[in-house]
């Protein structure tokens, strides 16, 4: 992934926004901890719920408008036991209040 997309913010930065929208991709597939983020899953709902969701890579790069975008590669069970690896995922993300608050 990094290949593709040269890293354009501080390292610690972009470990931190990995981590953060790796959190809440696995609220979003599995259901777990959706209530952390109530604006964001206010009407979303569950379809089915994956297992044994882990992620497999991640960065995160500038997107216009001052905002980030995190690629997530993530593998889980799907709702029929499939085993799945190499799903792709993104996430969008703007500064709000000195705090990072995902965009749907």
């Amino acid at each position: 992934m990094d290949s593709s997309s040269p890293a354009d913010l501080p390292l610690a930065q972009e470990k931190h926004l990995v981590a953060l929208a790796s959190r809440i991709w696995k609220a979003e597939v599995t259901g777990a901890g959706r209530q952390e983020w109530p604006a964001y899953f206010s009407d979303r709902s569950l379809r089915a719920a994956y297992r044994d969701v882990r992620i497999q890579a991640g960065i995160a790069r500038t997107a216009p408008d001052d905002r980030v975008r995190v690629r997530l590669v993530w593998a889980g069970t799907d709702p029929a036991g499939q085993n799945e690896d190499g799903r792709t995922a993104q996430m969008l993300f703007t500064r709000h209040n000195n705090a990072w608050r995902p965009l749907r």
